[in-house]
C-alpha cells in the first residue's frame, strides 16, 4: 500500500535546479541589446568626431608653436647685417638661388606631410644692419585655421659698444611715436602723479638721463589722471634702439612709488598698471 506521503517523480523533477536555469537568450533578446547597443554607439558618435578633430587642432597648434620656434632658431644662426625684412620674406620661393639656402620664405612644410604652414617675417628696424638690436617676430599660419601662433626674439649688434664710426654710426632713430598709461583704478593715483623719464644708450661715453618728460605742456614733470582723464598719453617719443624709457606712478594704496621695467619703443604702444598690488 502507497504511502500518501510518497508522490511518483516526475520527468521534470529528476533535471537538477541549475540546469533549469541554464537557458540561452532568445532570438527577440538578442536582438534587442543589439539595437540598444546600435544606439548607444551611434549617440557616441559625434563625442569621438569632436575628440579626433580637437587632438587635430593641438597637432596642428604644437606643430606651428614648434615651426615658429625653430625659425626663431634659424634667424639667430645667420649674421646681424643679414637679418633683414626682405631677406627672411624673400619672394619668389622657392628661387633659383634663395636666401639662406631656401631655409626661410613664406611658407614651410613639415617632413612627411603635405600641408603648407605660412610664414611670415617682420624685423624691426626692417634693414638697419647698424641698429644696437633688432626685434624679430615669426608668425605662423596654421593651414585651414585662421589662427596665428607667432615667436619673436631680440638679438643684439655684436658690434654694440664700439666707438662710433664711419662704419657704425649713429643707430637710425624712430621719431613721433607715443605711450599711453592707464590703470587698474586711476583714483589710486596720488599727488604728484606720474612722470617719465628717458635716457640715452647711445655706446658714447656721454650717456645722459634727460630731466624727466610730459606731454601736458614744456616745464610740466608729472601728470595726474582725473574722472575726464583716466588715462595718460606721452606723445611725440623718439623709439629705437638708443633711448630707453621708463615710467613711475605714486600710488597711494601701495604707500610707494611704481615703476615699470625699463622699455625701448619700437612702435607706439600702451601700458597698465595695477595701482593697488596685492589688494581687490
Amino acid at each position: 500500500m502507497r504511502s500518501h506521503h510518497c508522490r511518483p517523480r516526475t520527468a521534470l523533477s529528476r533535471i537538477p535546479s541549475s540546469a533549469r536555469h541554464q537557458r540561452g537568450f532568445s532570438m527577440v533578446e538578442l536582438l534587442v541589446t543589439i539595437v540598444i547597443a546600435g544606439i548607444v554607439f551611434a549617440a557616441m558618435v559625434p563625442f569621438f568626431a569632436n575628440a579626433f578633430s580637437r587632438t587635430s587642432e593641438d597637432e596642428v597648434r604644437v606643430d606651428a608653436a614648434a615651426i615658429a620656434q625653430d625659425r626663431i632658431e634659424q634667424v639667430r644662426l645667420l649674421a646681424y647685417a643679414d637679418i633683414t625684412d626682405a631677406n627672411l620674406n624673400y619672394s619668389p620661393s622657392p628661387a633659383a638661388s634663395p636666401f639662406g639656402d631656401g631655409r626661410f620664405g613664406s611658407s614651410y612644410t613639415l617632413v612627411g606631410e603635405t600641408r603648407a604652414y605660412g610664414v611670415t617675417y617682420e624685423v624691426d628696424p626692417a634693414s638697419d644692419a647698424t641698429a644696437v638690436q633688432k626685434h624679430i617676430t615669426v608668425s605662423v599660419a596654421r593651414p585651414g585655421s585662421s589662427f596665428v601662433t607667432t615667436a619673436d626674439t631680440i638679438i643684439k649688434n655684436p658690434a654694440e659698444g664700439r666707438e662710433l664710426s664711419t662704419a657704425y654710426p649713429s643707430p637710425s632713430a624712430l621719431p613721433n611715436l607715443s605711450m599711453t598709461v592707464w590703470f587698474d583704478n586711476w583714483t589710486y593715483v596720488s599727488n604728484p602723479g606720474v612722470y617719465m623719464t628717458r635716457i640715452d644708450t647711445r655706446p658714447t661715453p656721454n650717456v645722459t638721463m634727460t630731466p624727466p618728460i610730459s606731454s601736458a605742456s614744456p616745464g610740466v614733470i608729472y601728470q595726474k589722471p582725473t574722472s575726464s582723464n583716466q588715462q595718460l598719453v606721452w606723445n611725440n617719443l623718439t623709439g629705437g634702439p638708443s633711448y630707453t624709457y621708463t615710467i613711475y606712478v605714486n600710488s597711494s594704496m601701495a604707500g610707494y612709488v611704481l615703476a615699470c621695467p625699463p622699455f625701448r619703443l619700437w612702435k607706439s604702444g600702451r601700458i597698465k598698471f595695477d595701482t593697488y598690488p596685492g589688494g581687490d
